[in-house]
């Protein structure tokens, strides 16, 4: 049921003019939408990776906008999405939710998904649910592959049983911003990114429901399974793989992509894991021309 409290939202939130909430299957969502006003126009949505929210979509969202309906939607957990419990934060779950939201808002076919690093998982996960998939999957450095040791070093203590607590992300909110541990995160993916961009990180990760769902959202991975069944869609796909991404490393990537999505183009470009932050211009132009794939035949953003 619609909401549409905007209180836990800052002001200065990128795109926040976007912003909506809604009430669907005990999550209290946050998402930010652009409906076109051709009731013909192609609808996209942007799932963001883990730890994100919404606001890594800053300058892609209102390009796409212009042209398409959007939604970008903060995951289960994340953000301002609260209401999030543990059992719900498994892909396969999010993806569920993820369908009944947009099912419960009126959007009633998806024409193409574009996920971020863990987005992109549930990019496909999405997709797996809908008789109609979505015709074009994009996926900007998809984690499709183990974890590297960097993650295991930053990462790794935090998703064990005891850590993935609430009480413990609790401790947690109250800390990190005191210790350099968000700058060190967002330096690590190779990416450089100004005050302003790190900003939405600094505040997010203030958040004990944030640091709960991003911890709990990675320990539920499960790749694998994943990558085996969506070997049955009839997508198409395009992947950027970041060349000096340390979090989804290209010489494990690649292969993975290989196998299972034999068929997909694959853009390999110089630059970190937030890729389409540090350099959106490039990152929107192999955009554009993957959504070119979308058929011509017109079909309703909405009901």
């Amino acid at each position: 049921m619609p909401i549409n409290d905007l209180s836990r939202v800052p002001l200065k939130w990128p795109n926040r003019k976007f912003s909506q909430t809604y009430y669907d299957s005990g999550l209290d969502w946050h998402f930010q939408i652009s409906r076109h006003a051709n009731p013909l126009a192609k609808t996209i949505v942007l799932i963001h990776g883990t730890g994100a929210s919404a606001h890594s979509w800053d300058k892609i969202f209102p390009t796409l906008a212009e042209e398409f309906t959007v939604i970008a939607p903060d995951l289960p957990g994340h953000g301002f999405t609260l209401g999030a419990k543990k059992a719900g934060l498994h892909i396969d779950q999010i993806a569920k939710s993820l369908q009944s939201l947009f099912e419960s808002i009126n959007i009633s076919q998806i024409n193409a998904i574009i996920g971020h690093s863990a987005g992109a998982n549930c990019a496909l996960a999405l997709s797996l649910l809908y008789a109609r998939p979505p015709e074009v999957i994009i996926g900007l450095n998809p984690s499709f592959v183990a974890p590297p040791n960097l993650y295991n070093y930053f990462v790794g203590p935090l998703i064990n049983p005891l850590v993935t607590s609430g009480f413990i992300a609790s401790f947690l909110a109250n800390t990190i911003p005191m210790t350099g541990m968000i700058d060190q995160l967002l330096n690590s993916t190779n990416s450089i990114l100004n005050d302003k961009q790190r900003e939405p990180y600094h505040l997010l990760f203030k958040e004990q429901s944030h640091i709960y769902g991003s911890m709990n959202f990675m320990a539920a991975s499960n790749i694998p399974d994943l990558l085996k069944k969506s070997t049955q869609l009839q997508t198409k796909l395009t992947f950027l793989v970041a060349a000096q991404d340390p979090w989804v490393p290209e010489v494990s990537l690649l292969p993975v992509i290989h196998k299972y999505f034999p068929k997909a183009v694959i853009c390999i470009e110089e630059g970190g894991h937030l890729f389409h932050e540090e350099k959106t211009s490039r990152a929107l132009k192999i955009i554009r021309e993957a959504l070119q794939a979308l058929n011509s035949n017109p079909s309703p953003a909405y009901a």
